[in-house]
């Protein structure tokens, strides 16, 4: 399957599947969101009876299972990551910022159960075993996992229900813009209007990119000392 590409969504006539299953509940929640879901639907997607459904997968919350699998594969994570650990936290950051933001609709349930299932536990064991094949503590190396899993929720969260088509958007950039940096240059709070016409601004790329190497920067305090 290619990258980024959906599961395979069978016509009425094909016979049904584990993956087909998930491919039609993607497809639901990349067009109408997660909470649009349920069994019926699916059923109605593929054209069957929502009872055949469960000859394939147990629950609907299997299916949010294979979502999640689903998009965490596509990140091509390897078992062992290759190189300096430096780069090795970009690599995985950007992977799963990428593999996320393919399915907006699904970013905030892939987040929300990415220790669900062995598939999903995969990227978790690459950035552990990166962490303590470069020397790390084993308790230091969840608690990096922890804020690094804590970051990425907050910072992809926060940009897919500020995009386009999360129902906030109202007005053109240009005119959304101005209104905040007007609204926080008038606020009363000496601070904020300070800094107003950069507040405004949401670059959610470049806030991601600032993140990843302040986390980075501050690992480095923590990282074994290199021996001749």
């Amino acid at each position: 399957m290619a990258r980024g590409a959906r599961p395979e969504v069978p016509g009425p006539r094909e016979p049904l599947s584990r993956e087909r299953i998930v491919g039609a509940a993607l497809v639901i929640i990349d067009e109408e969101g997660v909470e649009a879901l349920s069994m019926r639907r699916i059923a109605a997607r593929l054209g069957v009876q929502a009872m055949s459904l469960y000859n394939h997968v147990r629950s609907k919350d299997d299916i949010l299972d294979g979502v999640t699998e689903f998009i965490t594969t596509d990140m091509r994570m390897p078992r062992r990551m290759t190189g300096g650990w430096e780069e090795g936290v970009r690599d995985i950051a950007y992977g799963f910022r990428r593999a996320s933001l393919r399915h907006p609709r699904a970013c905030e349930l892939v987040l929300m159960r990415q220790l669900s299932t062995p598939t999903a536990l995969a990227p978790v064991d690459t950035m552990i075993a990166m962490m303590l094949d470069h020397g790390f503590d084993e308790e230091i190396a969840v608690h990096v996992l922890r804020l690094f899993i804590s970051f990425q929720v907050g910072t992809l969260l926060q940009e897919v229900r500020s995009a386009p088509g999360s129902g906030r958007e109202g007005r053109a950039p240009e005119e959304r813009l101005a209104a905040r940096t007007a609204y926080f240059a008038g606020s009363g709070f000496p601070a904020v209007a300070k800094v107003a016409p950069i507040l405004a601004v949401n670059d959610h790329e470049a806030e991601f990119a600032f993140g990843v190497e302040l986390l980075i920067t501050a690992l480095r305090g923590l990282a074994p000392v290199a021996r001749d």
